[in-house]
């Protein structure tokens, strides 16, 4: 499968894609995470793990090196802090016709959440964003 960034990527900032899931455990009474991908105009990529409720909030966040053609993602991982790298996706495997995300051969898609025109919070300013695009056209 070849992959086309830019439009994973879209026009703006960055598009951020986005799988819900609610883990139950029998130590836990309830886990309920939002876990979101985000792929920049300039080809970075981004995972993030929020969790709800009363300590709502970014669990983790970790860069992506890069990602091959065959959708293969190629994780920086931080040498400190916290991360959980068993729900970090490996591969792309799939997009189908709605423009959703199948990660690892996984049934569950991962849906287009937003298309934001900037990310402060990761580094890209109205005026980063503006030189980016100048570039890339």
């Amino acid at each position: 499968m070849h992959i086309d960034f830019k439009t994973l990527a879209g026009s703006q900032c960055c598009r951020r894609y986005q799988k819900d899931y609610i883990a139950r455990t029998s130590t836990r009474s309830e886990s309920a995470t939002l876990e979101c991908i985000k792929f920049y105009l300039d080809g970075r990529i981004r995972f993030e793990q929020h969790c709800y409720g009363e300590a709502a909030g970014c669990v983790f966040a970790v860069w992506a090196k890069g990602m091959d053609s065959d959708g293969t993602l190629h994780w920086d991982l931080p040498s400190k802090g916290y991360y959980d790298s068993a729900v970090l996706p490996s591969a792309l495997t799939f997009i189908d016709e709605n423009g959703w995300l199948y990660f690892d051969q996984d049934r569950f898609p991962w849906k287009l959440s937003a298309e934001l025109a900037s990310d402060p919070s990761a580094g890209y300013s109205k005026w980063k964003l503006w030189c980016l695009r100048l570039r890339h056209h």
